[in-house]
């Protein structure tokens, strides 16, 4: 049995017999597909140490995440555009 090991929505590492459903940077704070061109480009580019995994969007947000502005495009402009004027804002992290 292979044994994952995911962030939680409180920023700590779980582990799960269940791979997670979205990939981040914990670096830069991105959240994204697990297909992500620009995440899987940059695999071979050191992005790997700094690579972590999510179950669900939901975690990934609270934990402090924004979408990727490459595989996540419609979630990504809905976070850039920023919180003024919606009734809901999912995102922690706001635009600069």
């Amino acid at each position: 049995m292979k044994i994952y090991k995911l962030l939680s929505a409180d920023g700590t590492t779980i582990t799960s017999e269940t791979p997670g459903t979205l990939g981040g940077n914990s670096k830069a704070g991105i959240y994204g597909r697990l297909d992500c061109p620009a995440a899987n480009s940059a695999l071979p580019k050191g992005y790997a140490q700094h690579r972590v995994f999510f179950t669900s969007e939901q975690d990934a947000i609270q934990a402090g995440y924004r979408p990727c502005g490459r595989c996540m495009i419609l979630e990504y402009k809905e976070w850039k555009s920023g919180p003024d004027a919606k009734e809901s804002y999912l995102w922690k992290r706001l635009p600069k």
